[in-house]
């Protein structure tokens, strides 16, 4: 629209990092280079004020320092926790409010015939649909197998998956796992942190299909067996 070079695209995260997995992070300072945009890291939105539409940010590494930034248009991600009935059961939840499970078998630490997957667990894992899905064919072997009087043996080896959308015709394909520091864990045999034409077309086409028609019916498991044969069986 001709206006790019009269806008000043700040961005605000509380991490210390851009992404999480530094392969994917390399390749994001590129994008925020080329476009230029005001990357700041450890920055805490603390209040909006609507009135004067300004920003107020602390920083996370000298607390007492908190700037106030001016905006005209301003898009904010909350704060996100567990819910109050989850958080409330003091019995099955951690000290963050978080179901308290084993982080590869899926079953509650202190109770056997509980299981959990998904958002409300303490799993170390981005909290993305990606990750329910392939949760999901782990629980379904354990739980089978507690059921039948076995132990479960079936071990999540921590997968998501977050696209980073960077224009309608350009997105990174980010696929890892919960190690520390989390690696990637790609499903196709090339560079999924190139910015791809076709990683947006499947964004926008295959993912919606995935969600809505297979993974909600309890027909999509994950990439897993695609990634085994596209890669002969080998990460």
């Amino acid at each position: 629209m001709g206006k790019r070079d009269k806008a000043n695209i700040q961005y605000h995260t509380s991490l210390g990092v851009l992404f999480g997995v530094k392969k994917y992070a390399d390749a994001l300072w590129e994008v925020v280079k080329e476009g230029d945009i005001n990357v700041n890291l450890r920055s805490n939105l603390v209040e909006v004020k609507p009135d004067t539409k300004e920003a107020v940010f602390q920083n996370l590494d000298k607390p007492e320092e908190l700037t106030s930034i001016k905006y005209s248009m301003l898009h904010v991600c909350p704060p996100m926790g567990p819910f109050d009935a989850i958080k409330n059961c003091k019995e099955l939840v951690d000290t963050a409010g978080y179901v308290n499970v084993n982080k590869e078998t899926l079953q509650h630490m202190n109770y056997k015939n509980v299981f959990g997957i998904g958002d409300c667990t303490n799993i170390p894992v981005a909290k993305t649909a990606a990750a329910v899905a392939a949760e999901v064919g782990y629980l379904r072997k354990n739980l089978k197998a507690v059921m039948a009087g076995k132990e479960p043996k079936d071990l999540y080896d921590g997968y998501t998956s977050c696209p980073l959308i960077l224009s309608p015709k350009h997105c990174i394909l980010a696929e890892f796992d919960f190690q520390a520091p989390p690696q990637p864990l790609e499903t196709f045999p090339y560079n999924q942190a190139k910015p791809r034409r076709t990683t947006a077309m499947m964004k926008r086409f295959v993912m919606p299909e995935l969600y809505w028609s297979m993974m909600l019916k309890g027909n999509w498991e994950g990439p897993g067996f695609i990634r085994n044969a596209l890669h002969f069986g080998m990460k």
